[in-house]
Order: structure tokens, then C-alpha cells, then sequence
């Protein structure tokens, strides 16, 4: 239930990586944060088994958008909200990307110097010498080793980012329905249960909403399904990192008899289920990257959601085009982790300090 006092600074909507980052940027400006969800904490992508943080991404390991500003950000909101938890959820781990053949090898040797890393974020291993210090993997082409990762438990981050924003008193509101309008100088929201609650600002963080809400119609979001299982083996995985190779495998040293494989990418579908053919898809990936491993399998656990991304595959980060006080941190895609903490920064500074965000992400882009 809402507390007595019903007037805020900002309404947040949907409470999974963008929320949760919003709120955390603003809340500690001084702002009084209210964040609404109508599903629990984290129902969408944000709460998947598992997640990287991972900057090089794709075939070729390009760097992503800011990615040296994003590590800054993403390490310093982990480690406050590990500082306050009971139990280990992120590791602060390599990810290991071999290359599969010689093409990507090729592009993953130039990775370096084409995307201007800086020097001690990942480095190139020549094939003889990958294949003795990494034996595990089915390739003999090299890899690259991604020093700058983190691997997070993503049910287990949301839980206790949510414990964590209501100690430094943001409040929450989950699974109910709302409506909200807009008046001369404030937001008013209406709930089934409780009276009115008015904030000057409204950001709009809640994932796949986004794409059915009118209000963003000429944003050209897109969803995408993504599957992942987790295998458990009858015995601890001989594994000190993550990796990336045709999808993510993620590993935790607290968790050191499973592995959650994932994603499937599925731009059309019927319905947000996990499906055998996701769980033949991925057990391929693990059986294609770490041969003899799907022998081990004692068993399986499947997830399955939707993320929002946009033809750039870049996050979408500002105003509403025409709605006042309105605004939109989402389009995360597959990089939530990676980027969101910083993209609330960069909102943040253009709501109270009026500082342009960068085009590449900018609602902007739309207009």
C-alpha cells in the first residue's frame, strides 16, 4: 500500500534494470522516487537466471556504446548493493570468447585495435596456446579473454536492488493497475486501491509496455524472445569465468555445478513459453563449445522472456517528443546490464541539469 504521503518528485514505471537504475540516480540527487510495476519486481528479461555484463559484444567483439563510462557505473551500483545483501550474487569474472573458426578469428585479432580498447580490457590468445590453457573448449582457432565482465544472478539482483532502494526510501507499488493523466504541472496517477499520487516527472522504464503503449508509437521498437537454460552437472565445472560464444554460457564459483546457457533470439513467436526446441537449440550450444559436458547433465531448468530493443539495437534514452516531464529510459536489449546504470545517469542529467544526451541514444533519433 502507498504510505500517507502521495506527492513525489518522480513516478517511475516498471521496476526491472532501467527502473531499479532510474531510481538509484535520482534518489541519491535527493529526489522522491516512487517506482510502479504491474507484474512483481524484475518479471521481464531483467530477471533472467542469469546475466553478463559484458563489453564485447558480437561476432567481431566490438566494444559497446560508452562501454569504459557503463563498467564505472554498473561496478559501483553492484558492489553498493552487495555491500548491503547477505549473499553473493555477481562475480566480477572473466569471459572467455573462442573463436569458432577462422573468420572469427580473424575479426576477434583485430578487435583490439579496431574498436580503440583500452589496454588491459581483453587480449588476443593464439590458437596453440588457447587450446593448452583452456582445453575444455571444441576449437583450436584462439579466443579472446574479456578481463572487464561481470556475471550476475539476475532474480537475486532485483531482490536486492529492490531491498536496497527502499533503505534509502524509494518507494515501491507492485502488481496493480494504474492510469495516469496529465495536468497543468504534475503527473496524477489513480490506482484500484488507493487515492491519487502526482509527481513532476514520469519515466517510462517498463520493457515490453513500452511497445503496446500509444504514447511511444513512433519509437519502431522490436521484441525479441529469449530462451536460456541452466544444466546442472553431476560434478564442479572446471570453469573460472564466463563465456561467449555463439550466446553466453554464464558461470558463478558460488554455484559451481551449473550453467546457464542462453539466448535463443527469436524474432517471431507464438508465445512466451520455453519450448523443446529452445532446449535442443541451446543444449547444441553447450555440446558445440565444451564437448563431453552434456554427458554430466543431472538435469535442466528452462526460462524464457521477451526483451525490447529497436532497429540500432541501441538503448532509447530521453524526452517524449511532444508529453512534457515525460520521459523514456528502455531498448536495453540484450546490453540492460551492461548499459542501463549509465543511460540513467545520462537522463538524469538532461531532466535536472538540462546536458544533451548523446544522439546514439537519444529519443531524438526518433523525432
Amino acid at each position: 500500500m502507498i504510505r500517507s504521503d502521495t506527492t513525489f518528485d518522480v513516478i517511475i514505471l516498471g521496476s526491472g534494470i532501467a527502473g531499479l537504475s532510474a531510481a538509484d540516480e535520482l534518489s541519491g540527487r535527493g529526489l522522491r522516487c516512487f517506482i510502479v510495476d504491474v507484474n512483481k519486481p524484475g518479471s521481464g528479461a531483467s530477471a533472467a537466471p542469469m546475466l553478463l555484463a559484458n563489453p564485447a559484444t558480437g561476432r567481431r567483439a566490438k566494444k559497446t556504446w560508452r562501454a569504459e563510462e557503463s563498467f564505472r557505473f554498473i561496478e559501483n551500483f553492484l558492489e553498493r548493493i552487495q555491500q548491503a545483501s547477505d549473499k553473493t550474487f555477481f562475480e566480477k569474472n572473466k569471459v572467455l570468447r573462442p573463436a569458432l573458426n577462422k573468420k572469427i578469428a580473424a575479426d576477434f585479432e583485430k578487435s583490439q585495435e579496431k574498436y580503440n580498447w583500452p589496454s588491459n580490457w581483453l587480449s588476443w590468445v593464439s590458437s596453440e596456446e588457447f587450446k593448452n590453457r583452456y582445453p575444455v573448449f571444441g576449437t583450436s582457432f584462439g579466443g579472446l579473454i574479456v578481463e572487464k565482465a561481470f556475471t550476475i544472478n539476475g532474480p537475486d539482483f532485483i531482490s536486492f536492488a529492490v531491498n536496497y532502494l527502499q533503505e534509502e526510501s524509494v518507494k515501491f507499488l507492485f502488481s496493480t493497475e494504474y492510469s495516469f493523466n496529465k495536468k497543468t504541472d504534475h503527473w496524477e496517477f489513480t490506482f484500484a486501491d488507493n487515492g491519487p499520487v502526482t509527481a513532476s516527472y514520469l519515466i517510462d522504464a517498463s520493457g515490453t509496455d513500452q511497445i503496446s503503449s500509444n504514447v511511444w508509437s513512433f519509437i519502431p521498437f522490436h521484441s525479441v524472445k529469449g530462451q536460456t537454460v541452466t544444466f546442472w552437472f553431476d560434478d564442479p565445472l572446471p570453469l573460472n569465468y564466463s563465456i561467449s560464444s555463439l550466446g553466453y554460457m554464464a558461470f558463478m564459483s558460488n554455484q559451481p555445478e551449473q550453467l546457464t546457457v542462453g539466448s535463443t533470439y527469436e524474432h517471431s513467436f507464438d508465445d512466451l513459453e520455453p519450448t523443446e526446441d529452445g532446449l535442443e537449440r541451446l543444449t547444441k550450444k553447450l555440446t558445440q563449445t565444451l564437448p563431453g559436458f552434456t554427458k554430466k547433465i543431472t538435469r535442466t531448468e528452462q526460462w524464457a522472456n521477451v526483451r525490447v530493443t529497436v532497429p540500432d539495437k541501441q538503448p532509447v534514452v530521453g524526452p517524449h517528443r511532444n508529453l512534457e516531464n515525460y520521459f523514456i529510459l528502455g531498448a536495453l536489449g540484450s546490453k540492460g546490464m551492461m548499459l542501463g546504470r549509465y543511460a540513467a545517469y545520462l537522463l538524469a542529467e538532461f531532466i535536472l541539469n538540462q546536458k544533451k544526451i548523446d544522439p546514439v541514444i537519444s529519443t531524438e533519433r526518433f523525432f
